[in-house]
């Protein structure tokens, strides 16, 4: 492959990730055409993109755009997933996932959040982190479960001084 040619494609791949902050690095090792295209297809669900790279390039155009240490997780038949609104976290949860099912086939390398590179091991606890909506959820959850409470403590408290007073009114009729 040209040197010309190369240069071009570094720059290509360098201007896709320049619109993301993170990554996940898998190595795609044992996958078949198949595999891979179904793999592409539920990232691709959740607005991320997987690009099989060619080492070389891919190292030149991630150093470009300052992705620097992610280059050290290119070894053999590589792949970056990236994109999306939670790039790396919902990456990392589908790829952790088809790891889980498919051992063989999908190797998780590492990736790169926040200006940070994560090993395979950052990626797999990063996996277990909640999305948005399931933490918006949740702290929705938390905040209502004392309202509720309160609720029913003035809901008990209400109907605790009307029964006072119906017995009250019930006592005052029988005595007169």
């Amino acid at each position: 492959m040209s040197m010309r040619l190369k240069e071009m494609m570094a720059r290509e791949l360098a201007e896709s990730f320049r619109e993301t902050d993170s990554c996940v690095v898998v190595g795609l090792g044992r996958m078949d055409v198949l595999s891979v295209t179904e793999l592409r297809t539920q990232l691709r669900g959740e607005g991320l993109h997987l690009r099989v790279l060619k080492n070389r390039v891919a190292a030149h155009a991630l150093r470009e755009i300052g992705w620097n240490g992610v280059d050290e997780l290119l070894n053999g038949p590589s792949a970056l997933a990236f994109g999306g609104e939670n790039g790396a976290l919902m990456a990392s949860k589908l790829l952790v996932d088809w790891n889980r099912k498919l051992p063989d086939t999908l190797t998780i390398r590492g990736g790169l959040m926040d200006g940070k590179v994560l090993d395979e091991g950052g990626i797999r606890r990063l996996a277990t982190i909640p999305d948005k909506p399931t933490l918006y959820a949740m702290l929705a959850a938390a905040v209502a479960a004392p309202v509720t409470q309160v609720a029913g403590l003035v809901g008990e408290l209400v109907g605790g001084v009307a029964r006072a007073v119906g017995a009250l009114a019930e006592k005052s009729e029988g005595g007169a």
